[in-house]
């Protein structure tokens, strides 16, 4: 039975993750193990101490004071789709035997891509100036995100011919690139129009909300009250 706390338990099989719930990367993490139904935790708890971000604590344990960050039985492990890769291995063996090695070559290839493109256009600088506004009084700075904005279509027009060409994203089978892109677009549909921009992209739009009727993802993702 899979719960999600604040606080880490005593449960050598839990999965202690070290990070902010509403991190996207975390959420990731977090949908998997929803879906290997697997105890795990979040917070900035870590082995039972508070770690301050960017802390020397912290960079011990991710050179560039990132998160999220597993323990589990001894395991340090960040880097958010290597984290997602061991669960798979460890917890969920067989379901490397849903694809092809050419499409589990696709899914890796497209993961590295969510994570070191798509993750920055869409996430780190488009959607941060919503959850982070840096304008005076804390407002919405729009001269930055409609500067963002062609970015940010690029990125989702690439997403779009993902679903239209390939088969690395998979509503059946959840695999790594699912759970990192997934909140992603959660989040994206979350903002208020004319802004949330995924409305162009049916695709994107039809695979979404196939995404969204799965339970799992409804424990997961949850829409921000800040925007």
């Amino acid at each position: 039975m899979n719960q999600h706390s604040q606080a880490p338990s005593n449960d050598n099989k839990q999965i202690e993750i070290f990070g902010p719930s509403f991190s996207n990367f975390v959420r990731s993490i977090m949908l998997l193990c929803e879906e290997y139904q697997l105890d795990y935790c979040t917070g900035l708890q870590f082995s039972g101490e508070l770690v301050e971000l960017k802390s020397e604590q912290h960079f011990k344990l991710h050179p560039y004071g990132k998160f999220p960050i597993i323990k589990h039985q001894g395991l340090i492990l960040c880097e958010t789709a290597s984290i997602c890769r061991y669960l798979q291995a460890t917890f969920m063996p067989k379901v490397s035997t849903c694809f092809s090695a050419h499409q589990m070559a696709r899914i890796d290839a497209f993961s590295a891509i969510i994570s070191i493109y798509l993750d920055k256009a869409l996430v780190r600088d488009y959607l941060l100036e919503f959850a982070f506004p840096k304008g005076e009084q804390g407002k919405v700075r729009l001269d930055v995100v409609q500067s963002m904005q062609q970015p940010a279509l690029d990125a989702l027009s690439i997403i779009e011919n993902e679903l239209k060409h390939s088969d690395t994203l998979n509503n059946e089978q959840l695999s790594i690139a699912d759970a990192l892109i997934a909140p992603i677009l959660h989040y994206l549909s979350t903002l208020p129009e004319p802004f949330n921009l995924i409305d162009r992209y049916p695709l994107i739009v039809k695979y979404l909300s196939a995404l969204m009727v799965r339970e799992n993802s409804k424990k997961v993702l949850i829409a921000p009250k800040n925007w």
